[in-house]
Parts: structure tokens; C-alpha cells; sequence
């Protein structure tokens, strides 16, 4: 099925056209001279298609093949506002009563948002926000799309070269359920100053079974005979991580052969309880009635349990679980897999792929490329480690003590349950629910690295998934790496953090506030306010310059050397320093590509964001740079902002890896400026 807009064209002229592009059915709404047109033309084999309503502005059919109706609007919006005015309340009105999956898509002729125009002036029209407005009120869901970001430009030379997305495909959650795995692709423009949609409902898209991971399901828990299984499958003289191993395999023969599919235990049960009722009818009996009252308790449970899976599924954090909101959170799932997958790239030379193995290749060789050591010197120099408060021997001692089983409890308690896995599957949840199984096995793995500092191999393993920075990523560049950590990790991480944050504020400058106890990002943003308004208000002849400066991969270009100098620096035991390598150093890496799990790889440097010690680590190094600074300044290279006379001076304020730096606006500040950074990347990586 095809729609076109702007056809200028009608009578016989159009006529001619639609049986030249050789469909055998076409629906036309003829232009009116140069102006406007709409048509639609199909194959027979789509179905009946059943025109129900139209004007010069939308074409609405409903398909019906066999016993599957779709409702199909196509939409030309009127380039003025005046002649569009209408357009969205009679839309409104037909939309509003609609049964079943609705697309509607086609020109729409204005903008959301505006990150969806390039050029031209920066607002966006009341037209604009009416049509958000409308989008909202109808509960219509935006298809995404893959290629370029704009469908319609004008203008030969930049300066005055205007782009939008004015062209775009909805659907109601009904279709985005039915067809998840639905694409829209913005192909290349042409002679049109629009660009062609393209909308593929249904993808052959494989995936390898081999690739796919273990993820343990949260509704597992709720089966009567869950914890029995566990019970008898744990085994107590293995360690933690292959006692998980063992019991994964057991899981997946246990939930194909017991557990089983969520559907057809529904339908199963459904059924069986209208054979019940039907006998009610007839004849009642004790039996009878018993039987119905267990199936309806059977029932109950499995929509808990199915409603628990999605919940899992759709991370939702703001939902409670417990309301049946079961369509709600398979909705969320299927958007949020949908905006996740990354279906096209481009690549070092600004051209698109959309092959899925090119693809893969692509971010591999990324993220291969940007953890090892190959862009640094060997040679590293050292920067001045006496810049640390130094702790007392009451918090070194407090530092130092055995860890307790206790702590361990704590730690794994205080997790969010239904946090995302790492390479094992097994969520906090499992740990929670079932730590009086585990419990003893897992306190006696945590309390064996803290004795002897030595991680087991693949315990600090992680998987790398990629969150896009910006609405619609075009390069491997723009997606951030977050590090998905076994749980098991992450308590050992965690029971580290809590007693570092009793020493943190006093390790960490006032230029820092991310992480630090006691502390918000706030009270910094006020003392940029303040410094910009000052910078505005002096006067004389000398000028202030404010230096906003954000370090590209910072997390992940910190040198493991340069770390355990900043822990020594720091003050921390020897004891606290291995521990803290052996957790950062050597683990195996592997992306989480589409749902699939890419062969690993070995970084040589790098803090995992996603990690609970890597902000705590990340500001310690940070704080050297704040150190140097701080020294610049003392010897008077450095010349930061005075707010007021007598009041404090201002050289450097942080947000986490993004800086914000004040001093005189001359060529030399800039020299000491540039000197600082550049010792302090070469020495971090």
C-alpha cells in the first residue's frame, strides 16, 4: 500500500498516473490545480480496504484480511496554519472512537520538538504545542524511525538551508503490541523536497539462541514449588559463582517443564474454568464448587505472575507492581525495546549501515579500540600526591576493621530488587527472596575476598549496554557504556562504599558535590550563579572568563595505574588498595548488542559506570586535578575570580566530568589553563 501527497495532479492526468504505477485499486483526493492532492493505491492482496472517511487533508480505510482489521489514516496537514485549524478536532473525533490497531501517519507539516529542525528561528509554534497537545490527548505513540533525522528540507546554500521532521508514523497501543517489532525507515530524498517513509510491520529478524542470556524471572518466585527446587538444586560445597551456574541450567529445564508459558497456562485455566460453570449450571455440587474457588485462585495467580514478568520487563521504577497494570507494563516493554534498538549507524566516514553484523563489528571494534592503552605513553608522569587530608587513626581504623556477616545482609537488603542483571541473569531479588538458602554460601564467598583481597576469575565480569545521550544517535560515539555487574560483585562493591562514604567529604575538596555525603550539586550550581553575575558587574580593565569543559569518556579513560597512585595518596591502607584494584582491574567485557551477547573483550583502564564504587573512585581522581589547581593558584599562575572583597576566590567548580573554570581573561591564563588540563590528561589517561 502506497500513500503520496502533493500529487498535483487530478481528473484524467491522475487516473493515468495511478494505473502507470501498476496497483490494481487506488482512493484519490484530487489536487485542486497546484495545490495539495492525496492518494492511496494498494494491491488487492492486502485485503478489503473500505474507504470510510476523507477530506484534502486525510484518507481514512479500514483493511480487513480474514479475521485481522487494521484502521489506516494518511494524513497531508496543510503547510499554513489557518488551512490546518480543523484538521487535528476532525481527526480527534474519528480517532476517539476507534476499535483495534490504528496507524496514522503522512505529512503532518509541523514539528515537536526543536531538536527536529535545524535553521530558522529557535521556538517552537502554538501550532507546535497544540500538536503535541493532540498526540497526548489521543494516547497515539510515536513508530521512531531509522536513517536520517529529517524528512523535509529546503535551500541549496547554509545560509539558508532549513531541515525538519515534519513527516512521521503513530500508532495506538493496541498495534504497537501486535506488531512490536514494527520499523520505520526515512529512505534517501529524491526529486521531492520530503523524503519517502517507509513502514515495515512484521521484520524476519533471527536471533541465536547460543547468544541469548539467562535472566532469572522475578514470577518464578510466586510458583509453590520455586523454593523447593532451589533448596534441593543449591549446592553447599561449591562456591557462589558456579553454585549459580549449576542451578541456572536447572532453572531452564524447571521453568520449560514446570513452570511453563504464561499463555497457555492462562488459556488452560481459562478453559477449565467455563467447563466448570457450564457444569454449575446443570447440576451443583461440593466438588464442583471447590473445584471452581481453587481455579479461580490458580488464576489469580498466574495474572500475578504474568503481570511480574512484564513489570521485570519494562523497568518501570514510577508503576507499582501489585495494580494489574499488566498491559501498561508490556506496552512500556515493547516501547522501550523498540527506541533501544539500534538498527543503523554511521560510520568513521559518514556512511550508513544497517547490516546487522556490520553493525555489531562496528561498536566491538569501538569499544575494543577504546579501552586499551594503545593512545597513551607507557611513561606516565607523576603528579604531587600531598594534596589529600590525611585521616585520622580512628578513621583508618574504622576503615581497616574485619567486614561483618552483617554488612553483608545490609548491603545485599539495600539493593533495588529488580535492578538489572549482569552476565549470571540473577537479579537482587533472587538474593533477597531466597537468602536463607544462599545466604550462607554467599556471605562466605564476600567475607573470603575481604580475608584474602583475591576476586575469583569472571566475578567482576560485566556487560556493556548503550544508552543513547542524545533523542536519535547517528554515531557509536553518542551512546553512553553502562556496565551491567553480577550481583554477587556488586555486594562486595557496595559493602566497600558504605564505609568510604564515613571518609569521603573528608578526602574531596568543596569544588566537588556529586557522590560526596552531605553534600548537593545544587549548593555549586547557586556558586556559578553567583560568580557569573559578579563577572558581569565588575568593571575596570581587567575581563573574567568562565571555561565550561566536559571530558570525553572520562570514566572510561582512567588509567588503573594512575588509580592505585590516587588510592596510596589518599591515605588508604594497603589492604583497601588491592582490594579496589582487584575489583577494577582485568575483567571481561561483552556489549549487549540487540539482545545478544558479543564475544568479550580485555580493557587495560577504565571505571565501569554501573559499578557502586566507580563514582567514589571517579571523584578521588578528579580531586587530584582540583589539586592542581589549587596549587597553581597558591603560587599566584593561576588568577581566579574574587565575588567580593575580602570573600572567598573562585578558580574551578565540578559536576561530576564536567568543569567549570573562572580566572582572567588574558592569553597567558589561558597557557596556565591549557598547561594544567594537559598534565593532568596525561598523567590520567
Amino acid at each position: 500500500m502506497i500513500a503520496l501527497f502533493e500529487t498535483h495532479a487530478e481528473g484524467v492526468q491522475a487516473s493515468r498516473i495511478c494505473q502507470r504505477l501498476g496497483l490494481e485499486n487506488s482512493f484519490r483526493v484530487d489536487a485542486t490545480g497546484q495545490s495539495g492532492g492525496l492518494w492511496l493505491l494498494w494491491r488487492s492482496s492486502v485485503g478489503q480496504v473500505d474507504v470510510v472517511a476523507s477530506s484534502n487533508q486525510f484518507i481514512y480505510v479500514k483493511i480487513t484480511n480474514a479475521e485481522e482489521v487494521i484502521n489506516l489514516v494518511a494524513v497531508y496537514a496543510a503547510p499554513t496554519v489557518t488551512r490546518r485549524s480543523g484538521l487535528w478536532g476532525e481527526l480527534r473525533d474519528i480517532i476517539g472512537g476507534l476499535e483495534g490497531p490504528l496507524i496514522i501517519g503522512g505529512d503532518f507539516n509541523t514539528i515537536l520538538r526543536l531538536d527536529e529542525r535545524t535553521g530558522g528561528n529557535g521556538r517552537l509554534s502554538p501550532d507546535s504545542l497544540f500538536f503535541g497537545d493532540w498526540i497526548n490527548e489521543l494516547s497515539l505513540i510515536d513508530m521512531g524511525f531509522k536513517g536520517n533525522k529529517f524528512t523535509w528540507k529546503r535551500g541549496r546554500v547554509e545560509s539558508n538551508f532549513v531541515a525538519k521532521r515534519l513527516d512521521r508514523v503513530f500508532c495506538c497501543a493496541h498495534a504497537r503490541l501486535k506488531w512490536h517489532e514494527a520499523v520505520v525507515s526515512h529512505l534517501p530524498f529524491f526529486s521531492s523536497d520530503h523524503a519517502p517513509l517507509y513502514l515495515q510491520l512484521a521484520l524476519n529478524q533471527t536471533m541465536d539462541p547460543r547468544r541469548r542470556l539467562f535472566c532469572f524471572k522475578a514470577a518464578w518466585l510466586s510458583h509453590e514449588c520455586f523454593k523447593e527446587m532451589v533448596q534441593i538444586s543449591w549446592d553447599l560445597n561449591l562456591t557462589t559463582p558456579v553454585a549459580l551456574q549449576k542451578l541456572q541450567g536447572k532453572l531452564r529445564i524447571w521453568n520449560k517443564e514446570v513452570f511453563g508459558a504464561i499463555n497457555t497456562r492462562k488459556e488452560k485455566t481459562v478453559r477449565q474454568l467455563k467447563e466448570v460453570q457450564d457444569l454449575l449450571d446443570v447440576t451443583q455440587s461440593d466438588a464442583l464448587l471447590m473445584k471452581e474457588e481453587q481455579l479461580f485462585k490458580e488464576f489469580d495467580t498466574i495474572l500475578e505472575q504474568e503481570e511480574t514478568i512484564w513489570f521485570q520487563k519494562s523497568r518501570e521504577k514510577f508503576i507499582s507492581l501489585g495494580d494489574r497494570n499488566t498491559t501498561f507494563f508490556h506496552t512500556s516493554t515493547i516501547i522501550r525495546r523498540r527506541r533501544n534498538r539500534i538498527e543503523s549507524l554511521k560510520d568513521d566516514e559518514d556512511k550508513w549501515i544497517s547490516d546487522k553484523e556490520e553493525l555489531e563489528r562496528l561498536a566491538v571494534a569501538y569499544y575494543t579500540r577504546l579501552y586499551p592503552l594503545v593512545d597513551v605513553s607507557e611513561v606516565r608522569e607523576r603528579l604531587p600526591t600531598g594534596g589529600f587530608t590525611g585521616l585520622s587513626t580512628f578513621e583508618k581504623e574504622q576503615l581497616d576493621k574485619p567486614f561483618t556477616l552483617e554488612e553483608v545482609v545490609v548491603a545485599v537488603k539495600s539493593m533495588g530488587r529488580f535492578k538489572a542483571p549482569g552476565p549470571d541473569g540473577f537479579q537482587p531479588v533472587f538474593y533477597q527472596e531466597c537468602w536463607e538458602i544462599v545466604g550462607s554460601s554467599v556471605t562466605r564467598f564476600v567475607l573470603d575476598f575481604f580475608e584474602s583481597g583475591i576476586l575469583p576469575q569472571s566475578t567482576n565480569d560485566a556487560l556493556l549496554v548503550l544508552i543513547p545521550k542524545v533523542l536519535k544517535p547517528e554515531k557509536i560515539t553518542q551512546f553512553r557504556p553502562i556496565s551491567l555487574c553480577n550481583v554477587l560483585f556488586k555486594v562486595i562493591t557496595k559493602m566497600m562504599v558504605i564505609r568510604l562514604k564515613s571518609v569521603i567529604s573528608k578526602l574531596i575538596g568543596p569544588a566537588q558535590a556529586s557522590f560526596i555525603p552531605g553534600r548537593l550539586s545544587i549548593d555549586n550550581i547557586v556558586v556559578v550563579q553567583e560568580a557569573v553575575h559578579s563577572m558581569r558587574r565588575k568593571k575596570g580593565r581587567k575581563g573574567w572568563m568562565l571555561l565550561k569543559l566536559d571530558l570525553e569518556k572520562a570514566y572510561d579513560r582512567i588509567r588503573w595505574d594512575f588509580l592505585e597512585e590516587t588510592l596510596q595518596a589518599a591515605g588508604l591502607s594497603s589492604g583497601w588498595t588491592r582490594r579496589i584494584m582487584e575489583c577494577v582491574a582485568n575483567p571481561a567485557m561483552s556489549l549487549l548488542w540487540n539482545g545478544e551477547k558479543t564475544e568479550s573483550f580485555k580493557p587495560a583502564r577504565g571505571l565501569r559506570q554501573g559499578d557502586p564504587l566507580s563514582p567514589y573512585l571517579f571523584v578521588l581522581c578528579m580531586e587530584r586535578l582540583c589539586q592542581l589547581i589549587d596549587f597553581e593558584v597558591g603560587n599566584k599562575n593561576w588568577k581566579p575570580i574574587n565575588l567580593s572583597r575580602g570573600g572567598p576566590k573562585i578558580s574551578h567548580v565540578c559536576f561530576a566530568d564536567d568543569l567549570i573554570l573562572f580566572a582572567e581573561a588574558s592569553v597567558v591564563q589561558i597557557r596556565v589553563i591549557r598547561r594544567v588540563l594537559e598534565r593532568f590528561c596525561l598523567s590520567s589517561g
